[in-house]
């Protein structure tokens, strides 16, 4: 009995520590690394993301683990310009079939439900940072594929960007600052030029001394953005779900 509960205990802890190299160990990163692994397959993607970026910004830029899990974990929270610009990156640092497969795997679902669009300055264009306002030029009917549109959307009109820049979304018909263009799966990627919004003190007033941007449609929810760099702490029906964990590299 006592050497079946010591196996019981034993076994309970492997799920908790996970695997790794002495030479790994004594990276400074490794820590960060896999906590935001565990965090992950618990579902927790904010603090997921939390060590994950710890890891990455600490030395593990150049670990496939810290690299693939990042663009995972900002798939999951709609931080797509990032979660592909990892995903490339994992790309190129997969050695094994199975990394290169579960890199493959991910990217084939990313793509096969977002799409890019490049916005460019217009012709005289002169403000150098402001917001961009996309509005579906059609009713979304996909419950799911409306609350991504949504959380980008927000996210967009809550910070600041420079132009040029490529944003992901949803496959379909929009509205950039009221420039029309079109994301079809296939089909090469839109290029538009647009004018920033600016965000001027008249219309923070307008909704009682809160700029509106703070203010985040899907479900009420209440967020903030400190920049092109943050990212929203969305509710957990608000996260993006896949079906299965695209791979295992412990």
């Amino acid at each position: 009995m006592k050497g079946f509960v010591l196996a019981g205990l034993l076994g309970f802890s492997m799920v908790y520590i996970p695997h790794v190299s002495t030479a790994m160990a004594d990276e400074p990163y490794i820590d960060n690394l896999e906590q935001g692994i565990l965090y992950f397959k618990r579902d927790v993607f904010k603090q997921a993301k939390i060590e994950l970026d710890r890891a990455y910004n600490n030395g593990g830029s150049e670990d496939f683990r810290a690299v693939y899990y990042r663009a995972y974990t900002d798939y999951k929270l709609l931080l797509l310009e990032q979660a592909f610009e990892m995903l490339a990156k994992a790309k190129t640092l997969a050695q094994s079939d199975r990394e290169k497969s579960s890199v493959e795997e991910l990217e084939r679902e990313m793509k096969s439900l977002y799409g890019a669009v490049t916005l460019s300055p217009a012709e005289g264009e002169s403000n150098q940072r402001g917001r961009i306002f996309f509005e579906s030029k059609t009713g979304i009917i996909n419950k799911e594929k409306k609350q991504r549109f949504l959380s980008i959307r927000e996210r967009f009109r809550s910070m600041d960007v420079e132009l040029p820049i490529t944003v992901y979304m949803p496959y379909g018909d929009y509205l950039a600052n009221k420039v029309p263009f079109s994301l079809v799966e296939g089909e090469p990627s839109p290029r538009i030029d647009i004018y920033l919004q600016i965000q001027t003190a008249e219309s923070s007033a307008s909704s009682g001394g809160m700029s509106p941007w703070w203010l985040v449609g899907v479900g009420g929810l209440a967020a903030v953005a400190a920049g092109v760099g943050a990212y929203f702490l969305f509710t957990e029906d608000n996260e993006v779900r896949t079906e299965r964990l695209h791979g295992n590299f412990e």
